[in-house]
């Protein structure tokens, strides 16, 4: 009489881990569980197996590896970030790559747990995105990436290969509050004063000092079209490709006096210039091409 086994698939103990072999479908499953005694791993691949029949019954995906998800994520969620954003966010993704994927052995989606991702945040504290020794990561930097790898299983949920976010129940990383560094009024006069003979640099300091728009990714994409002196406003407009804010929202900002008469002299002086015979359509821009 043919003995029938416990668990369905095959279990594999290796050092520290267990590895649970499933096959449904004709789609063959893998799966690491570290941590967990052999009752444990057998009573995951019932309940695995329960769940891949499920879901292919309900026609939802199966399981994910992780470095798919990062690929979609990064395919379909990351462009909609302001370039600046996007920069800051590839870090992080380099990060999940060397720690999920490379070090990781490329776990699917679902198996990442809470335990796994503090984990993830011990190792980063400590590494670069190369996964370099380096000093610690301040706890500012730290609780980013724990931010976008909230927004990762966030994605993943939408995508149905998860059943809950995991970082969801990690404490976010606590370090002490940053300070921003607010200039006096002299401190601003003497700022402006230094800019004296710089026109372009003389506005961009004014404009960011009067609105509080963003250095990068607003103020040095402000055209001509986005000065209303009728109303008194600064248009900061955000759009899909190109110039796009941090919110992804267009907003307008009021022009102070200052600015106003500021911004209308550089207009009078350069909105109807030439550079090799086109007009600039940006406020910031160089006075010679490569060209000139």
């Amino acid at each position: 009489m043919t003995k029938m086994s416990k668990h369905p698939g095959a279990i594999e103990k290796r050092g520290d881990s267990y590895r649970v072999r499933l096959c449904v479908g004709g789609k063959r499953e893998r799966f690491t569980l570290k941590g967990y005694t052999k009752e444990a791993a057998e009573q995951f691949a019932r309940e695995k197996h329960a769940e891949l029949h499920r879901r292919q019954g309900k026609g939802l995906p199966g399981p994910m590896p992780f470095s798919e998800l990062l690929a979609r994520y990064e395919d379909v969620r990351l462009p909609e970030r302001a370039p600046r954003t996007r920069e800051t966010y590839g870090h992080s993704l380099q990060a999940f790559t060397t720690y999920f994927v490379e070090q990781g052995g490329d776990p699917a989606a679902h198996e990442i747990r809470p335990g796994v991702v503090q984990g993830f945040l011990h190792w980063r504290r400590t590494r670069s995105p190369d996964g370099q020794s380096r000093k610690p990561l301040a706890a500012r930097s730290l609780a980013k990436d724990r931010a976008v790898l909230h927004g990762v299983f966030s994605f993943a949920q939408t995508l149905e290969v998860v059943g809950g976010n995991p970082v969801a129940k990690v404490p976010r990383p606590k370090g002490d509050v940053r300070e921003p560094v607010i200039l006096t009024d002299g401190q601003y006069e003497k700022l402006l004063e230094a800019c004296e003979g710089r026109p372009m640099l003389a506005l961009y300091v004014l404009v960011l000092g009067e609105t509080g728009v963003r250095c990068n990714s607003e103020a040095l994409w402000l055209r001509w079209a986005d000065l209303d002196f009728e109303r008194g406003f600064v248009k900061v407009e955000s759009v899909r490709k190109g110039r796009r804010t941090k919110s992804g929202k267009s907003r307008r900002v009021p022009m102070t006096a200052r600015l106003r008469e500021a911004l209308s002299d550089h207009a009078a002086a350069y909105r109807l210039a030439t550079y090799v015979g086109e007009r600039s359509p940006w406020v910031f821009h160089h006075f010679l091409t490569q060209r000139g």
